[in-house]
């Protein structure tokens, strides 16, 4: 039994709230029994077992701590550290944030790290922590979405340790807590960046560049030749700001996520799998595409939740780049003549919901017949107050027929008969047979 369950079950068996004596007293009575009886108490350990050093550039660590520092104004001021160390050389880096942990946060200090060391490890590991996992789940982990976002469009791969279980990623423990006592204890804090840059200049001093008591090697030594065994990480997982880093999908609805808001973007941008990324600036916030960078929307950042924001396809705003795109093709295709941007003009204030398909069907149509019997048939379609793709086709037909149809134009007004009755000619009977049928008829009057 502990001290403190001793000091309980005295008050439980007295049936006394307060004791006379004092806790701490009567703790440091147990220990002085235990020493003068040989009392000791039941020690808990693990037994462990030395792992060898995974390969060159298959493995790092990561891990996150804090510390609370003394200010220019002799306030305290709490910093939270991010650490990053290769297994193989434990070659080290750590960046420092002044407010506590987010998923972007934690994104982008990857996105720093990588860049530190040049490339990237085929396997990270993690303790869980709620800024990269929702929960364990019996071994199928759940990510948050910012942070399950990066993985896939990064691509490494994740071994999450147990939960309270230091001991399995013992080498980036270690790191932590060199990065806290061996460089920002005691140390006066001004700013964040000014104290990141010192602590970049920490690492190439001592942090990598002091022999590591376990491998008996200079980190940034081995780092020399680990290096060229990083996989190498894309231009845009080093360029981007934090902001464009995590990829948010575009939703079936045309709409984007983004804390707790629904953000749209033109009708017709989603597609599975589409990606965007979210870059706020200022009192604005823009939706781009992850890959080609397009600009979808700009809206003003809602401070609300839950509330949806932009106009709909229904309340007749601009079109989407790709639709005006298209737009102006089809009227390039006709030389931008003014009856056809007269016609396509009516045609977007009938049937905007349709637009892209009548635009298409247009375009269909210049492929099947000649730019001057489509622009007659425009004017056709205009003089009568028709505006759609399908009119469209209809009078081009009637008027291609109309031209072809030489018989028709020359005989108009007269009614042709059917082909199966044409040719031959009647039987010619004797005229005495109708004077007979005649006067039969007479008779029988």
């Amino acid at each position: 039994m502990t001290a403190a369950q001793i000091y309980d079950r005295i008050k439980e068996v007295t049936g006394q709230s307060k004791l006379d004596v004092k806790e701490r007293a009567f703790r440091n009575y147990v220990v002085w029994i235990r020493e003068e009886y040989g009392i000791k108490k039941p020690e808990a350990f693990r037994q462990y077992e030395a792992v060898a050093d995974p390969p060159m550039g298959s493995q790092a660590q990561v891990d996150m701590g804090e510390i609370s520092l003394e200010t220019e104004s002799g306030c305290r001021k709490k910093i939270y550290a991010f650490g990053m160390v290769l297994s193989n050389s434990r070659y080290k880096y750590i960046y420092w944030i002044d407010h506590p942990w987010t998923t972007a946060d934690f994104v982008e200090a990857h996105i720093k790290a990588f860049t530190y060391l040049g490339g990237m490890p085929r396997e990270l590991v993690y303790d869980q922590d709620k800024v990269l996992a929702v929960s364990e789940n019996h071994g199928d982990i759940i990510y948050t979405a910012g942070f399950q976002n990066y993985i896939d469009t990064v691509g490494f791969d994740i071994y999450l340790c147990r939960g309270a279980d230091p001991e399995s990623k013992g080498r980036i423990e270690n790191v932590i807590k060199y990065a806290k006592h061996g460089f920002a204890e005691h140390r006066i804090f001004h700013d964040i960046d000014s104290f990141n840059e010192d602590c970049i200049a920490w690492l190439e001093r001592t942090g990598n560049a002091k022999i590591h008591e376990t491998t008996k090697k200079i980190p940034a030594e081995v780092f020399a030749l680990e290096r060229e065994y990083l996989k190498p990480v894309s231009e845009y997982s080093f360029a981007k700001p934090v902001n464009a880093s995590i990829d948010y999908l575009v939703r079936k609805d045309n709409v984007v996520l983004y804390k707790s808001n629904r953000y749209r973007v033109p009708k017709g941008t989603y597609s599975k799998g589409k990606k965007v990324h979210i870059v706020p600036d200022g009192d604005q916030l823009s939706i781009v595409d992850a890959v080609t960078e397009e600009v979808y929307a700009t809206h003003p950042i809602s401070r609300g939740k839950g509330e949806l924001i932009g106009y709909s396809s229904h309340d007749r705003r601009d079109m989407s780049q790709s639709l005006k795109d298209l737009d102006a093709s089809v009227k390039d295709l006709f030389d931008n003549d003014v009856t056809i941007i007269d016609f396509l003009s009516h045609v977007h204030e009938e049937k905007i919901r349709y637009y892209r398909d009548q635009l298409l069907e247009i375009r269909k149509l210049y492929k099947e017949w000649d730019t001057d019997t489509i622009l007659d048939a425009v004017d056709y379609c205009s003089e009568r107050n028709l505006y759609s793709a399908s009119e469209l086709r209809s009078a081009i037909y009637f008027l291609s027929q109309y031209r072809s149809d030489s018989g028709k134009v020359s005989n108009a007004g007269i009614v042709l008969l059917p082909e199966k009755y044409r040719g031959g000619s009647p039987p010619v009977r004797e005229l005495s047979l109708y004077e007979t049928v005649m006067e039969r008829s007479r008779y029988d009057g």
